[in-house]
């Protein structure tokens, strides 16, 4: 399933409508499809925020499959070129007043998904990241 939205949130309540139907298309179970939301609002959330140097709208597309008893999402925008994966992983045995600010979401999306795998491809980012469906599946 691909769904394209635009780099504002107003179209936020599309993909969650979108996430249940293919949960329940492909009987998803509902705390890999909790996880996914979570990881997308943070990523979503972070594009929205600091992908674009312009006011102008973007589209944002959203991927949803099932590989090798996994929900695979993939978010592709064109905003500027940012590996998630690449920020350093966040100190969380600092107390939360004395957190520096960013990064927060960037280690929930960590531990929500099982695997995040980013590239950068024909001037857009892709960041493709996986929830294994049952015990033991890759």
């Amino acid at each position: 399933m691909e769904i394209i939205l635009k780099s504002t949130s107003a179209d936020r309540q599309r993909l969650v409508r979108a996430l249940e139907e293919f949960g329940r298309e492909h009987q998803v179970p509902a705390k890999a499809l909790q996880a996914a939301d979570l990881a997308l609002e943070e990523h979503l959330t972070n594009i929205s925020h600091y992908a674009f140097d312009d006011e102008a709208v973007h589209d944002l597309v959203v991927r949803l499959s099932i590989e090798e008893d996994c929900l695979q999402v993939e978010v592709e925008d064109d905003g500027k070129p940012f590996n998630p994966l690449a920020a350093p992983p966040v100190d969380t045995s600092v107390p939360l007043d004395q957190k520096p600010i960013g990064g927060l979401g960037l280690h929930l999306i960590r531990q929500f998904m099982d695997q995040c795998h980013y590239r950068r491809q024909g001037g857009k980012n892709l960041l493709r990241m996986r929830k294994r469906l049952k015990v033991g599946s890759p």
